[in-house]
């Protein structure tokens, strides 16, 4: 199947990155910011984030995707446990949030942290930004950064964002 990206999509695919690698950088930066100024930072860099992801074209992955071996999953669990650690100390009591799991299910709420949110989307945005390094196929990395955002750090961006909003005045 061939079909032709539009300009939007193909912005999206040249813009991903920089603000990809803006997040990260954030992030990695945390502790030259006080609390108040790193929510509000984080909420504005989490909206351009979806923005672009949502931009990001549907692509057909050249080869069967990337693999994603036992041993990179744990590499990615202890760099998203490392990352939580520091933001739990960061957030201190406004870490922790009630959401609905699916919200269009009766359900009863769920208890989420917002340090787990921002090291899962950081993770994932890490290692979007690895493939690039990696020598994978193009279409390889675009259809895995768009997966990533659509099953997976999207739902950690959009309850991390919410909560900004909620700990804004807080923090």
């Amino acid at each position: 199947m061939s079909f032709e990206m539009s300009r939007d999509e193909h912005d999206a695919i040249d813009r991903f990155p920089v603000v990809a690698r803006e997040f990260c950088d954030l992030i990695n930066d945390c502790g030259k910011r006080n609390r108040k100024q790193l929510v509000h930072e984080i909420a504005v860099h989490l909206a351009r984030l979806c923005e672009v992801a949502l931009r990001l074209p549907h692509v057909e992955p050249a080869t069967g995707g990337i693999d994603h071996t036992n041993e990179v999953v744990a590499a990615h669990a202890a760099k998203c446990a490392e990352v939580a650690n520091n933001f739990q100390q960061i957030f201190g009591p406004l870490d922790g949030y009630w959401e609905l799991f699916d919200p269009t299910q009766e359900e009863e709420p769920v208890f989420g942290l917002l340090s787990i949110d921002i090291a899962e989307i950081y993770v994932d945005l890490d290692d979007a930004l690895s493939l690039l390094e990696s020598g994978a196929a193009l279409n390889d990395i675009h259809w895995d950064w768009r997966f990533e955002f659509r099953s997976h750090w999207s739902k950690h961006a959009a309850s991390a964002l919410r909560m900004m909003f909620y700990v804004s005045d807080l923090a």
